[in-house]
């Protein structure tokens, strides 16, 4: 029998590549599987191991390194690298599949069973294979006393793809957060993707003020004005001339008719972009709604000085000025002198 002759230039190609492009999770991937494949475990584990430290986005790698473990029978080693290349990317049936796999090797039933579950709501027909084994795994927890626990079943793969997305560029969800009178259930799903994956990078950076403005805009479209409020002071907070944050607030302060609020944020807007027209064009609408004709007035002026042709801005000035000139109303009540 003809025993295969080891190709050296396709190693030597492979790992020039890697050289060559370190953070290419890919280039690590290609040089660890056909170690693999030529049966040099140890050097394949050592190359997922590389591209894990060097490269950017590495769920499969994970993945490929958790498999080797689990040919291994290093079971604990594996479970860990499969997990996270589920937690990376959790839309993927084989990593949550064989994530599921490698913890009913290793004994732990109730954890596996769920992890099949999600895998079978993942996969479609490519998951009808898990049932039996699900079956099994059930039996044996109801045997052992357990309990099967009943999850909300993971997010569809559209949600979980924008998840992903959000998590890599979170500006995308202010793209998606786009004002519209009626949602429909995709759209709501897609939003409410979006705000999992804000949620959960505010929890890693709370500092970061464009985190919390972004699930503002996100919660105002699914209708949560409040939530939307607390999210939109909360990028106040952090960053106190972010003035896009202030008119956010102005809009959904108006939205729940709390005018006071709205002119306190529109005024430090206006402060804050002494150039923007249609801020104090707002600020003078919401203080003459609140009564305060001669801040009203003040606020029209300031539009004056930015641009002195704004018809709009003279219109409104004109008629404030002109309801102050005319005379209070004789009260009627009033019987003048003693008869």
């Amino acid at each position: 029998m003809a025993m295969r002759r080891h190709d050296y230039h396709k190693e030597a190609a492979l790992r020039e590549r890697v050289r060559a492009e370190p953070a290419c999770a890919e280039a690590h991937a290609e040089l660890g599987a056909w170690l693999c494949r030529a049966g040099r475990m140890a050097q394949a584990r050592e190359a997922f191991q590389a591209g894990i430290a060097q490269a950017g986005r590495t769920p499969r790698l994970h993945y490929l390194l958790g498999m080797i473990f689990a040919g291994a029978g290093d079971y604990a080693s594996a479970e860990r690298h499969l997990e996270r290349a589920a937690q990376m990317d959790p839309g993927r049936f084989e990593f949550v599949r064989d994530l599921g796999l490698v913890q009913a090797a290793a004994g732990r039933t109730a954890v596996s069973v769920e992890t099949l579950r999600q895998a079978m709501n993942l996969g479609g027909d490519a998951a009808g294979g898990l049932s039996w084994l699900l079956r099994i795994g059930e039996r044996a927890l109801v045997e052992a006393g357990g309990k099967i626990e009943r999850r909300p079943p993971p997010p569809p793969r559209r949600a979980a793809l924008i998840e992903r997305i959000v998590l890599r560029d979170p500006s995308v969800a202010e793209a998606l957060a786009v004002i519209r009178t009626e949602l429909t259930p995709q759209e709501v799903e897609t939003l409410r993707a979006a705000r999992r994956a804000l949620a959960r990078l505010a929890g890693q950076h709370p500092g970061y003020a464009d985190l919390h403005f972004g699930m503002s805009l996100v919660a105002e479209q699914l209708g949560d004005i409040d939530r939307a409020i607390e999210a939109a002071e909360k990028a106040i907070a952090i960053n106190p001339r972010y003035v896009e944050a202030c008119l956010l607030a102005v809009r959904l302060y108006e939205r729940t008719g709390r005018r006071a609020q709205a002119a306190k944020r529109c005024g430090e807007a206006s402060e804050l972009r002494p150039g923007w027209i249609d801020v104090h064009l707002r600020l003078g609408y919401l203080l003459s709604e609140e009564g305060r004709p001669q801040e009203a007035a003040a606020a029209y002026r300031r539009a004056l000085g930015v641009d002195k042709r704004c018809a709009e801005a003279r219109r409104r000035l004109e008629d404030l000025e002109a309801a102050l000139a005319a005379p209070a109303p004789r009260d009627s009540g009033a019987t003048g002198g003693a008869q």
